[in-house]
């Protein structure tokens, strides 16, 4: 399959919102509160860094997959311990996934059922859905894309009639730059993902319009995530806000609206679902490319249920202890992990940088 740029466009958008869009606002407006907007802003324009890196790193060459050339760059040991890596995080963020959408349905519309039932379901859907490969999970967003963008701007209309825009002016007259700081770090490790498209780069043309269309993506998430973090701030404040779990959700269901607006929550929920499991089965499909490479080329039927297994498995084990799963979820440990493994594109082009430097030819 030859992959187009507005299909990475509308991928990398479903990709990213599945976990931006209903898990970071809370984070922000718990941590930030005011200065929120300043935090996304700088943890976006830090994330672009990364994505430029991630550029030259499809590039370093071209037509081959990361996977098989990284080795001239690190060192063969050096290549497989960062496999390994990028194989452990993408394993351990599609458990928080699955934890994740438990204690949505848990709580919400099943309560009462087993956490481990609801866990083998959304596995199961997983594990067909990265057999299929990444072509399947790249048109899955296809369908999606507009579903998506339609919903999340008709949510964003039911937090108008009831924002108090009096607040406005309190989001320049607060300022602390060590929260900031910290949670830009956050913002950047939500939205740094963009190691995974060198799962796909032997298959794309990386040109000018590619970049534009990757950028493309990186500002409408960022509007998107900054219209719900300040509407959510507006709706509910710096205080209540931070006991929101899913704004949009919320506010759909608050709102005064009596028709189908009112009454979107099945959709959202809907769509949500799809979008989680796009992000979780391409997590899988790249964990599964590492996993066969570390283990050349063995096993490959049954590596995907291997590694959905073992999500489900650590998941399983976070049911059993909520309050460690929210303490590992809200660590700043965790997420300078995210960045160090979010940074692995940055590692091969340094080393290839430095590789050219020293074969340079004497003049």
């Amino acid at each position: 399959m030859r992959t187009t740029n507005w299909q990475i466009f509308r991928f990398s958008l479903v990709y990213f919102n599945s976990q931006t869009s209903i898990f970071l606002i809370p984070v922000i407006v718990s941590g930030s509160g005011y200065q929120g907007w300043i935090s996304i802003l700088f943890g976006s324009a830090m994330s672009v860094v990364l994505l430029f890196f991630m550029i030259k790193a499809g590039k370093l060459k071209t037509g081959d997959s990361w996977i098989d050339f990284g080795s001239q760059f690190m060192g063969k040991w050096g290549h497989r311990v960062l496999v390994l890596l990028l194989l452990c995080w993408c394993v351990y963020y599609t458990s928080y996934d699955i934890e994740n959408f438990v204690l949505f349905f848990g709580s919400n519309y099943m309560r009462g059922t087993p956490p481990l039932f609801i866990q083998l379901a959304i596995g199961i859907v997983i594990a067909y859905t990265a057999a299929k490969g990444a072509a399947t999970i790249i048109y899955m967003a296809d369908g999606v894309f507009l579903l998506l963008i339609a919903t999340t701007f008709f949510s964003l209309y039911l937090f108008l009639p009831n924002a108090n825009f009096q607040m406005l002016p309190a989001f320049i007259h607060y300022f602390d730059p060590g929260t900031t700081i910290k949670d830009a770090v956050t913002v950047t490790s939500w939205f740094a993902e963009w190691v995974v498209l060198l799962f796909v780069a032997p298959e794309l043309k990386i040109n000018y319009s590619f970049m534009k269309k990757v950028l493309l993506a990186e500002f409408v998430l960022t509007v998107l995530v900054l219209a719900g973090w300040a509407l959510t701030m507006l709706n509910f404040g710096p205080h209540l806000g931070k006991d929101v779990q899913y704004p949009y959700l919320d506010m759909v269901r608050s709102s005064s609206h009596d028709d189908i607006m009112g009454n979107l929550d099945p959709i959202l929920i809907g769509i949500w679902s799809a979008s989680m499991f796009i992000h979780s089965s391409f997590m899988i499909y790249a964990a599964s490319k590492c996993a066969l490479y570390l283990t050349k080329q063995k096993g490959k039927k049954l590596m995907v249920p291997f590694l959905v297994f073992c999500s489900i498995l650590i998941a399983y084990l976070y049911s059993r202890s909520i309050t460690r799963y929210y303490s590992d979820f809200n660590s700043f440990l965790v997420v300078i992990l995210w960045l160090v493994v979010e940074c692995i594109p940055v590692y091969y082009t340094m080393a290839a940088f430095i590789k050219s430097r020293i074969n340079k030819p004497a003049s």
